[in-house]
This record gives C-alpha cells, sequence and structure tokens, in this order.
C-alpha cells in the first residue's frame, strides 16, 4: 500500500514537470534600467533640469547666508581693537547663531533637492508604468524585471529599456 502511494506521487510529480516544461519554454522575460529611463529619457532630462535649477536656486541661498557669515567675520576681526567687550560678545554670539542658521540652511536645502529628485523620479515611473505594459503585451512578455541588478545575470538582448524610452517620448 505505502509503496503504491509512493509510484501515484512520483507519476504526480513527473506528470507536473513534463506538463510545465512547455509552458515555461512559452514564458519571454524581459528587463529594464529604470535608471536608465529617468535619465535618458524626454521626460526625465525636463526633471533634471528641473532639479538642477532648484539646485542653483539652493546654491544662491546658500551663498548669501555665507556671505553674510564672512561679512561679520570681517567686522569683528576689524573692529575687535575699537569694540566694547559686550559689543564684541554680541556679534560673536551673532555670529554663531549665524553659522548655527547656516548648517541648518544647509541640511535643508539637500533634503529639499532630495525630496523634489525622488517626487520626480517617481513620477516618471509613473509614467513609465502604463508604457511598459504595452510594450510588455505588445512583445509577449510575461515578466518584466524593473531591477535587473538583483538577478545575477540576464541577457542583455531581454533589455527592453530603448523600446520603453522610445515610446515614453513618442507622449
Amino acid at each position: 500500500m505505502k509503496q503504491k502511494m509512493i509510484c501515484a506521487v512520483s507519476a504526480l510529480v513527473i506528470c507536473g514537470l513534463v506538463l510545465a516544461a512547455p509552458v515555461c519554454a512559452a514564458s519571454k522575460v524581459g528587463y529594464i534600467n529604470v535608471q536608465k529611463i529617468v535619465s535618458e529619457s524626454n521626460i526625465g532630462k525636463i526633471a533634471k533640469k528641473d532639479v538642477d535649477t532648484l539646485k542653483e536656486e539652493k546654491e544662491a541661498e546658500l551663498r548669501k547666508s555665507a556671505q553674510a557669515i564672512n561679512d561679520l567675520k570681517t567686522t569683528l576681526e576689524k573692529g575687535k581693537a575699537s569694540m566694547s567687550a559686550d559689543d564684541l560678545r554680541d556679534r560673536a554670539a551673532k555670529l554663531q547663531d549665524m553659522v548655527k542658521e547656516h548648517k541648518r540652511l544647509v541640511s535643508d536645502i539637500k533634503e529639499d533637492i532630495q525630496r523634489k529628485d525622488r517626487e520626480l523620479v517617481v513620477m516618471i515611473l509613473q509614467k513609465a508604468d502604463a508604457i511598459l505594459k504595452k510594450v510588455a503585451k505588445k512583445g509577449n512578455y510575461t515578466m518584466i524585471i524593473k531591477d535587473p541588478n538583483a538577478v545575477g545575470y540576464l541577457d542583455p538582448d531581454i533589455d527592453i529599456t530603448d523600446a520603453v524610452i522610445k515610446e515614453l517620448n513618442k507622449k
């Protein structure tokens, strides 16, 4: 009885493998390079310009803050001899506050730029997702991998990134 059961289970496993082989053989896998889509698509290039513009604006703000700190330092150095102790102490405290505020500003600006960059990447990927589905259907793909680095090896022939960029650029 036990032997018949083992034979029956073995037969089922073998049948499953035999039947699954054609299904696996018919599967078509592709992958995309998300970073390439973000950097090379028209919408990605526009987004990069937006981030670059934001960076320039924020860098101007930082330069202004740094210049105010340098001006106060210069005033302190030149006027040390003629300033009263109270005035010197007040200006030194003001300088320390300005330096702290500048450091906070640097941190805030860095966060703002990173947040803006993430938002734009998400927006690009949302638009690319619909295109990806269209390209995948057209090419009869059963699976598209979005992170090729997560897999040990992928044949470059199954990279559909350029097709997705081409379709995305049409929009």
